[in-house]
């Protein structure tokens, strides 16, 4: 099989010179105006802090990752990162709490499953303003995208930690100039990988186009590839507004297997076992379209259109936010609790 995988991706390339040509041009565009500016920065500051003790930073989520994940305070770096910074930050930072001995080879395994999020402004800016129109439609399937990774964590956490894989390796103290140079050399390491899979994943959408574009909503399958592409074309569906909003909320949970592979590249390269993580993302994405469309029916008006332009988020607004996050995770709470 890897061998047929392996003639077909070299018979392809000879055959379709042109289509991989833009394949490059519009992956190596993705990385250079989308990607890494969003994402760089905090490739760098997640160096940071894996080299600082954040178990000092992190004492309010060191009860509720230990309750809900059965996870140290230590890992709550790449918690964070992976939930604000954008894919595939959250991997990255697991990674580098692995290799520093911060974390266990179990507890690294365990967060990387949920830590790998869309950002915020990816959300509100490409999803919401430019497919929907609407920075209160982006902000709220960011929501709704957060919760269900959080969600999907208590899937992967029914088993504590082993006392073993609780230990953590005391590390050198070194200058603030010294880790500040190992971090942004890590962070240009991990910038390359990014830009290597958005080329090669541009590259095989180039060549895949074809044949999805026979098939009934194929431009679907856009966004299983590669993301960014996916939900572009979700403007080009003739589906109702309630459609493309579950649609787009799947994609985000899901990630595309581009990001996916970014996330195993990751891994592999610090020996991080990557077993689940196509599951714990399918099921991520059904979760996050299963909350969008009940969000939906419940109030359709909650997720209205709007103009292109930017529409202010209101405090009512924000209120419902809040509210879908509480109400999400207090009963996990509760049944966490009672599982004890």
């Amino acid at each position: 099989m890897k061998l047929f995988l392996s003639l077909a991706l070299f018979a392809a390339f000879l055959l379709c010179p042109t289509a991989c040509a833009d394949g490059v041009r519009e992956g190596l565009s993705l990385a250079a105006v989308q990607a890494l500016p969003a994402l760089f920065p905090f490739f760098v500051v997640s160096g940071l802090l894996v080299r600082c003790d954040t178990a000092r930073l992190s004492p309010l989520l060191a009860k509720p990752l230990s309750r809900l994940y059965g996870l140290p305070p230590e890992a709550a770096p790449a918690l964070v990162l992976g939930l604000i910074g954008g894919y595939p930050v959250g991997a990255a930072t697991a990674c580098a709490l692995l290799s520093e001995g911060v974390l266990s080879r179990e507890a690294a395994e365990r967060v990387n499953r949920f830590c790998n999020c869309a950002s915020p402004g990816f959300c509100i800016g490409l999803v919401g303003l430019g497919v929907f129109g609407s920075a209160q439609a982006g902000a709220l399937l960011y929501g709704i995208h957060i919760v269900s990774a959080l969600i999907v964590g208590l899937f992967f956490a029914r088993t504590p930690l082993s006392a073993v894989s609780q230990r953590i390796h005391n590390r050198n103290r070194t200058s603030f100039p010294s880790i500040f140079c190992a971090s942004v050399q890590q962070a240009a390491s991990t910038a390359l990988t990014v830009t290597a899979f958005l080329t090669m994943f541009s590259i095989l959408l180039r060549l895949l186009s074809p044949v999805f574009a026979l098939l009934p909503y194929g431009n679907v399958l856009d966004g299983m590839i590669e993301l960014t592409n996916g939900l572009d074309e979700l403007t080009e569906l003739p589906l109702p507004r309630r459609a493309r909003l579950t649609l787009a909320s799947f994609l985000l949970g899901f990630g595309g297997l581009a990001v996916q592979f970014q996330v195993r590249a990751l891994a592999e390269a610090h020996d991080l076992p990557v077993r689940g993580l196509f599951a714990a993302k399918l099921l991520h994405g059904t979760f996050a379209a299963v909350l969008t469309a009940f969000l939906f029916s419940l109030s359709p008006a909650v997720l209205t259109v709007s103009s292109p332009e930017l529409t202010p988020i209101s405090v009512r607004f924000r209120y419902t936010l809040a509210v879908l996050f509480v109400s999400a995770l207090y009963p996990i709470w509760g049944w966490k609790k009672r599982r004890k």
